[in-house]
């Protein structure tokens, strides 16, 4: 396959889609934007030329914001969208009817070298790749994290057809946009990242449920207790190191690890997010006194500048 991938068509103009396409133009690539929806193409320009606007604040990028949003072109055809691209990426719903209809069209459609991504966060490329009729070992998932012209995760899963050269060549173009490619040897829902971080939401909405403190507190010992270490090491590490000079054995073995097996056993064990306990967390969530009296503009441009701030410390660059 070639390796000279240029432009690209991004099918569905969401916050992903918004959020390839301002990374591939800051990047210097040529982009088709599209969604079927005129109104909610209007409302991708509008998203896309604010996140320009907001690198250019955060000095992240080099030249007017103009010139990087030249290199979108947005449509509503999707014949139009995929005209003389070298790679594709799907970022429409988490629905796999929705999904598949994109690649089944795709695969009919396109030259077999050309690689069809998929932005999904959890869907299993297997599934999909059932309607691929024609080439299905270019189907691989290509799943970034929001804001995804910041984060430099990207979690590539290949299917049961994927070759392994459409892997090898997703990882060098993930590895080209300066992110961090993590390849999974075995398909699993939810991929790492989310089955990780659903571990914890699980448990944090028991601790909701249970009355023990508020959603507030838990954000709290998320943010001071948790994160700070979190954010350059992941748990492996963080409990090696929390093991003293036996690491992570002594620590599973005779360390804080091995008594925890007490209270492991008080964790959330439901497979489903009970009804009571999320309307408590919906109900406390509008006495976060944290995000009163502002928008979601407002956070989602705190969020950015707290990322760029740790990001700087922990990678050393943004973009």
């Amino acid at each position: 396959m070639d390796n000279n991938i240029r432009r690209l068509g991004i099918i569905g103009a969401g916050v992903i889609g918004v959020g390839w396409s301002v990374l591939l133009a800051v990047k210097g690539y040529e982009v088709n934007l599209y969604t079927r929806k005129k109104e909610t193409l209007e409302s991708a320009k509008v998203k896309v030329n604010n996140a320009l606007k907001s690198l250019r604040d955060f000095n992240l990028i080099d030249n007017d914001p103009d010139y990087y949003a030249s290199k979108i072109k947005y449509t509503t055809e999707m014949d139009e969208a995929i005209n003389s691209v070298d790679m594709v990426i799907e970022a429409v719903i988490e629905d796999y009817n929705a999904k598949k209809a994109v690649f089944r069209y795709l695969d009919e459609k396109l030259d077999k070298e050309i690689i069809i991504g998929s932005s999904t966060s959890g869907l299993l490329m297997t599934e999909i790749q059932k309607v691929m009729n024609h080439h299905p070992e270019r189907g691989v998932i290509i799943h970034p994290w929001n804001p995804v012209y910041l984060m430099p995760l990207v979690e590539i899963v290949p299917g049961e057809k994927t070759s392994k050269e459409v892997v090898d060549k997703a990882k060098e173009f993930v590895e080209k946009l300066d992110r961090v490619p993590v390849v999974l040897k075995k398909e699993v829902p939810g991929f790492i990242g989310n089955r990780l971080a659903f571990a914890l939401l699980r448990e944090a909405v028991e601790i909701v449920d249970q009355g023990i403190v508020s959603i507030e507190d838990i954000d709290k010992v998320v943010m001071y207790g948790l994160g700070p270490r979190f954010a350059f090491m992941g748990p492996f590490l963080t409990y090696h190191l929390g093991g003293g000079e036996g690491g992570l054995e002594y620590f599973f073995s005779k360390g804080f690890g091995a008594g925890a097996n007490e209270w492991m056993y008080t964790l959330a064990k439901w497979d489903k997010f009970p009804y009571r306990a999320v309307v408590k967390a919906i109900e406390q969530m509008k006495d976060y006194s944290f995000i009163k009296g502002k928008s979601f503009q407002e956070l989602s441009r705190w969020r950015d500048q707290k990322l760029i701030e740790v990001l700087k410390v922990t990678r050393g660059k943004i973009i």
